[in-house]
């Protein structure tokens, strides 16, 4: 299985540090978070990587090349960053994945190997999304469920009060959900008007036509998704 991960943010509320660096190239326990990304996910078994930049990318591409010289590794990029979100970012997989299911991350979330674990421990065709039932406010992306536990909606404006939890930006696509995903991103982006648009509305309009996604429950596992100097402040704290 490859992994797609979304690098292509500029991380405007992490300056002045992301000033001369990208993100995810900031300092972080002896190396950096996509150090430690590609390293926790080649111990779980994914060995080939598609990586979407945009802002900064040359650096990006050298540091992987000097850091994992052997890497099976694709650069791709999302030409439009500026002007666009992870929906579009994740578009720009579809020709490197090849119908194939993968695991995608975004690029800024630091997170503790167990979850990897038990995201790879679930079954090749079930497309999951990784929920922490501990994390639930109005701004986060947000996870409805139905009776039989299957998620009936994604998003962030879903009702606090209606969530099981957050979902941390972590999921893994199923090779028969891929191609439903990919039409729904391109459909979306064919008009600029949503480019600004998270992959998990695609989610959530693949899941209303029957396309079956499930939580997968990583509540008290370690995990930080770093937009603020407050949240790089805390993934220091979890993992340096």
């Amino acid at each position: 299985m490859k992994a797609v991960i979304l690098l292509a943010g500029i991380g405007s509320r992490l300056h002045p540090l992301t000033l001369d660096r990208p993100k995810s190239l900031l300092p972080m326990a002896g190396s950096t978070t996509l150090h430690h990304m590609i390293s926790k996910l080649q111990s779980n078994g994914i060995t080939s990587f598609i990586v979407i930049c945009g802002h900064m990318q040359e650096m990006i591409e050298a540091y992987i090349g000097q850091a994992f010289p052997a890497l099976d590794v694709s650069f791709v990029r999302n030409e439009h960053y500026l002007e666009t979100n992870t929906g579009y970012s994740l578009l720009r997989a579809r020709a490197a994945l090849n119908g194939e299911g993968f695991v995608k991350l975004d690029g800024d979330v630091m997170f503790d190997e167990a979850i990897m674990q038990r995201l790879m421990a679930t079954p090749p065709a079930a497309s999951v999304v990784c929920v922490d039932h501990s994390m639930v406010n109005e701004e986060v992306i947000k996870v409805i469920c139905h009776a039989d536990g299957s998620i009936a909606r994604i998003g962030n404006r879903i009702a606090v009060d209606q969530a099981i939890g957050e979902s941390i930006g972590i999921e893994k696509i199923a090779a028969e959900a891929a191609p439903m995903l990919f039409d729904r991103l391109d459909a979306m982006m064919q008009s600029s008007a949503r480019w600004k648009d998270y992959y998990e509305v695609a989610y959530d309009e693949i899941i209303q036509t029957g396309v079956r996604f499930v939580p997968l429950d990583i509540t008290g596992l370690k995990w930080v998704e770093m937009d603020t100097h407050e949240d790089y402040q805390q993934a220091l704290h979890d993992f340096g």
